[in-house]
């Protein structure tokens, strides 16, 4: 995992333009879709809310197991549900929609929120230094910010690729009418030999980055018919089905830690949209068998230490956040970029100086 120190505006966007233009790109005049995540402080773990709990998923659970985090999950979602359906136009359609509405207002879920904007994640972790009321001096003088890079196309390809796996197939696919299993294998090993299932020169800068909240409608609204498609190979990609039983509907599958998965949802307010959201949703984790890293308050959940996500991760610690923070500012960037509602508007009036 790569890790820069920088110390102005200018150097924080030409690492950034270095990453983007990274590694082997046949299409040179463009650049990588990366995301970006900005921490008030560089030991912060790339982990969600409800992962920071004690609540624990067994080792030793079935793979359609319900576990205490899947409760955990379901009692916030309708508790939330229903005491907040009236404020949207168009309710959320999906459990994993729901799960973006709430973790955007502080409701703990396996959800974690990123930014496709490079700037809005710097406003994120220097904002410290941007409001002396919510933030005391003592935490900007202990704080070191710090900006990750995630590359969502990169990783959710190699969760494509590990979905290949013989034994996550079984388990999954098991549950629809194939006749024959010789069917299921045939369809299975032609999607494995053809990456065009995958990718397409027109639209190759958002490969493999999904909106499973689609996904999940579409085989919510009618399992039975869609399992009978895909079982003929139409219709659904039978890796679209793999990731909405796994992600969305949370199946705990042995032996192996699928990363998270990088995801685009549809916009359920103004700030999700002003901010450029975008999420990586976790999986149903196994309890950890290592218990010796606890005492090293290390998290093994986190995408940071997770064998496949840490490779398409990099980050970025700032070193003089006050200095940059002033030149966001002297740009005509300010909080009400994070949060673009009236008292955030008046506030930038009244306080307009670096802390």
């Amino acid at each position: 995992m790569e890790s820069r120190v920088i110390e102005s505006l200018g150097e924080y966007m030409e690492v950034i333009s270095q990453i983007a233009g990274k590694g082997e790109n046949e299409y040179k005049d463009s650049p990588k879709v990366l995301w970006f995540r900005g921490l008030s402080h560089v030991n912060h773990s790339l982990l969600p809310s409800l992962y920071r709990s004690d609540i624990k998923i067994e080792g030793n659970r079935s793979i359609r197991a319900y576990s205490a985090m899947h409760y955990a999950e379901d009692i916030r979602t309708q508790h939330y549900n229903a005491k907040n359906y009236h404020f949207f136009v168009k309710e959320p359609s999906s459990r994993v929609e729901w799960l973006e509405v709430m973790q955007h207002h502080g409701v703990r879920t396996r959800a974690m929120d990123w930014s496709e904007s490079a700037i809005h994640s710097l406003m994120f972790a220097l904002e410290p230094f941007f409001d002396d009321r919510k933030y005391r001096d003592e935490e900007r003088r202990n704080t070191v910010p710090c900006v990750w890079i995630l590359e969502p196309g990169m990783l959710n390809k190699k969760i494509f690729e590990y979905l290949t796996d013989d034994k996550i197939i079984s388990a999954i696919f098991s549950e629809v009418d194939w006749k024959t299993k010789d069917k299921m294998e045939r369809m299975l090993k032609a999607y494995k030999s053809d990456s065009a299932y995958f990718e397409s020169r027109g639209t190759h800068h958002i490969d493999y980055i999904v909106n499973l909240s689609s996904i999940n409608d579409e085989i919510l609204r009618d399992r039975i018919r869609i399992e009978k498609l895909l079982a003929s190979g139409e219709v659904i990609h039978p890796y679209y089905y793999m990731l909405a039983r796994i992600y969305s509907d949370g199946l705990i599958l042995d032996e192996l830690r699928l990363p998270p998965l990088a995801v685009v949802h549809p916009y359920h307010s103004e700030r999700i949209k002003a901010q450029k959201g975008v999420f990586t949703i976790f999986p149903f984790y196994k309890k950890s068998e290592e218990e010796s890293f606890k005492y090293l308050a290390i998290n093994q959940d986190a995408m940071e230490y997770n064998e496949f996500a840490k490779k398409y991760l990099h980050k970025i610690v700032i070193r003089n956040p006050q200095k940059i923070a002033y030149e966001l500012m002297a740009g005509g960037i300010n909080v009400s970029w994070l949060y673009p509602e009236m008292p955030i508007v008046s506030n930038e009036i009244e306080f307009h100086r670096i802390y």
